[in-house]
Parts: C-alpha cells; structure tokens; sequence
C-alpha cells in the first residue's frame, strides 16, 4: 500500500472518515441524549479506527505481510486490537460511563461484573469492538488495492502500446528497405515503370504515416495497402509471378495496422524474388461469423535453403503484434513444404 502523498489524497482520506463518522453517528443518533455525547463517543472511535487502519496499511503490510511474515503479521494484529479495546474499555469506564450514566445502564447489564476487568476480559465484547474497529480499515484496504490494480493494468497497457510502437517502427524501415530496392533495380534500368512505382510507394508511404498510427484501422484499408504493394511488385517482376487475390468482407472490419501486408512482403521476398522459374502467390481474405480466415500460399524455390537460421524480421514482428493485440483470439499456422510456403490466420474480430 501506498503512503498518503498529495494534497488530493488527504482530502480524500478526510471525506472517508467523515463518511464513516457520519454513517456511525446517524445510525445510533437515538441512543444518545445530546450532539456532543454523541460526539464524544462516535468522534472518539472514529480516532481508533484511523488508528487501526493506518497502523495496519502504513506498517504491517508493507513490513510485515509483504515480507511473507504472516504469523508475525497476525500476532501484531491481535496485539493492536487488545491496545484498541482496552484504550476503549477503559474511556468507556473512567469517562463516558460517569458521565452519561443513563445512556449505559442497559449496557452495562450485560455484564456481571461492570469493572474494567469484566469489560475487557468479555470475548464477545472483544470479538464486536474488533470487527467495528476493523471494517473502515477493511473497506479502505480493498479501496487502496482497486486503485492498484488500476494503476498496473495502466501501466501494463502504455508498456504494450510502447512494445506496439517499437514493433511498428522496425516494420517500417524494414518494408520501406525492401521496396526502395524495386525502385533502385527499376531506376537502374531506367524503366518507363518508375513513375507508377513511386506513386504506389507515394500511397504507402501516406498510409502508412498519417493513417495507421491507430491500434485498429479498416480492413478494407489493408487490402488497399495490399494491392497497391501487390501493384507495385508485379511492375518489378512482370510475367515473372502469378497472383491470384480473392477478398469477402463487409468492408466494416477493423484489424491491427500491417499485420497482413507482412505476410504478402515476406512472399515476394521469399517466394518470388529467390525464384529462377515462374511463381506464384495466392491469398484469400474472408470474413465468416466475425471471424477473419486469411491465406496465403506462395510457392518456394527448391534449391532455396531453410531459413532455420535467419527468420524474417518481419515474421518474427507480427508474431510479436499478435501476442499483444489478439491474445488468446487467433491462431497463426505456417506449413513449409519442398516447394511450398502456406500461412493461414484466424482472428477474432
């Protein structure tokens, strides 16, 4: 538990207390003859109370019980509700007794012996005074742990948003690397193509500086981003790879940025670019009860050896993505045959 710091939380620690002191007092307002017995009774206890709580929030449990002392932990408790209950018995007794005598007489006659000794000595005395004494610290200690527990899963969320930014930052370059290398080999060529690759690397490049830095966008948005690529590597390769892209969405989909152009990158890198004969990429996006079914199957160049040993950074990036964004709400199966590369995903939208 944390210390009262700011000028904020002793003001709201005051309201709670008064809270308690109100809630105490109004409960019991007939029982007592005037406002200042009935201040002097409620006001007093409510003293104990914080005494409680504080003793048991600000010291036990951060020196005690979080230590994993919990025998120790509990001997000081029961210790600090004896001191407690005989401060009480005995302001009951010396004070409040002499002075309000009518408001205790049926009080005191649940006792055989009215003395301090028969008072602090009664077990069901004891057992009632402790958990009166205990509720506010109870109450405040599950209030203390809420706020805890909000602060860490806060935390916990800017450190995956803070992991999202850094995934997205090596993604990037890594994409904008492999695509200047088309533009480099076209302008070398000095091929009529260039312009239509810069435009499409122009769309890229807007999309995904100025439209994807939200933790979701469209789907429909990806498969723009997707085709324009796909546009973009066709000019590269020619005749060279067939592409066949089927799509069955709503067009209301919303998905993480750049999950699925990884895996099309990633086949052109892999499948197409290392391929002596001609290739080919088939990818088919469907939306089926919520559900997004994406395939990809590009085919493998045989003299290519596995990539046991280099893993696609962009691979390894999304793999990544989809521990943080979708936990437990996909699956990712990758089938690497002879000739073959086969991803399939399923996320839950």
């Amino acid at each position: 538990m944390k210390p009262i710091k700011s000028t904020r939380e002793s003001l709201l620690h005051l309201f709670f207390w008064a809270c308690v002191f109100a809630f105490s007092a109004a409960s019991a307002n007939w029982y007592y003859a005037d406002l200042q017995e009935l201040f002097e009774v409620y006001g007093f206890r409510v003293l104990l109370q914080i005494t409680v709580a504080y003793t048991i929030i600000g010291f036990l449990v951060p020196k005690v019980l979080n230590k994993k002392r919990v025998l120790l932990f509990s001997i000081s408790v029961l210790t600090l509700f004896a001191l407690i209950h005989a401060v009480c018995t005995l302001y009951l007794v010396e004070y409040l007794v002499p002075t309000y005598p009518s408001s205790y007489e049926s009080f005191l006659r649940r006792f055989d012996n009215t003395s301090f000794q028969g008072i602090y000595f009664n077990f069901n005395q004891f057992f009632s005074k402790s958990l009166y004494y205990a509720y506010p610290c109870i109450i405040l200690m599950a209030i203390l742990f809420y706020r805890e527990k909000q602060q860490l899963l806060m935390l916990h969320e800017k450190k995956r948003e803070a992991e999202l930014n850094a995934l997205k930052n090596q993604l990037n370059p890594h994409f904008l690397f492999n695509t200047l290398n088309s533009l480099y080999l076209l302008a070398l060529k000095k091929s009529d193509k260039t312009v239509r690759v810069i435009e499409n690397l122009s769309h890229i490049l807007d999309y995904m500086l100025y439209r994807c830095d939200k933790k979701y966008v469209l789907l429909k948005d990806e498969l723009l981003l997707i085709n324009k690529y796909i546009e973009l590597e066709q000019i590269r390769y020619g005749k060279r790879v067939q592409i066949s892209f089927d799509e069955s969405i709503t067009g209301e989909e919303q998905i993480a940025p750049l999950l699925l152009l990884t895996f099309v990158e990633n086949a052109f890198k892999h499948g197409v670019s290392e391929a002596i004969e001609n290739a080919a990429i088939t990818i088919q996006v469907e939306n089926r009860d919520n559900m997004l079914f994406f395939k990809l199957n590009n085919t493998k160049p045989g003299m290519v050896q596995q990539e046991t040993e280099r893993k696609s950074l962009g691979l390894s990036n999304i793999k990544q993505q989809l521990e943080l964004l979708y936990p437990n709400k996909h699956q990712l199966h990758i089938v690497e045959k002879s000739n073959t590369y086969t991803t399939e995903l399923e996320l839950c939208l």
